[in-house]
């Protein structure tokens, strides 16, 4: 219990502090080995707490681990994800986080930016589609702008 300024005691709130890291944490999925160290790279420079995975079954693994610990909001990280990569794409994932009613922001970067997959992401809920190459300013703009909701 915290004590309030007059003595008595108030209920347990953690630190802000540790609410503001908690918001910062993003999923990076990439089967790029390269391209994902360049990526978690940069958001780890930003301030993010960042984690990597090579594949859709691990970032699932991964978004599972984050989801089922002790008191973490669903929504209390960004997920960044390839769509064509092995044994799930992202947008495989996507949809199985909307069928979960997992409303965490997902920001999806394609080599294969056609319109059927721009389209396809907006009706899963995707935040937004980067099209590769894309700038990593922007990359880490929509990640600050996506965890800061």
């Amino acid at each position: 219990m915290m004590h309030d300024g007059d003595g008595t005691q108030g209920p347990m709130v953690p630190p802000v502090s540790s609410l503001a890291l908690a918001r910062r944490r993003v999923l990076v999925a990439e089967d790029d080995p390269s391209l994902r160290r360049l990526i978690v790279t940069v958001l780890e420079q930003s301030g993010y707490d960042v984690v990597a995975a090579g594949d859709g079954v691990e970032l699932l693994e991964q978004i599972e681990k984050l989801v089922s610990a002790p008191h973490a909001p669903s929504d209390s990280f960004v997920i960044v994800t390839d769509v064509n990569m092995p044994k799930l794409t992202g947008l495989d994932v996507l949809a199985v986080l909307r069928c979960a009613f997992v409303r965490t922001p997902v920001v999806l970067i394609t080599a294969f930016g056609d319109a059927e997959t721009h389209a396809e992401a907006r009706e899963l809920g995707a935040a937004t589609v980067l099209d590769k190459p894309f700038d990593l300013d922007a990359l880490r703009s929509v990640v600050d702008a996506l965890s800061a909701r």
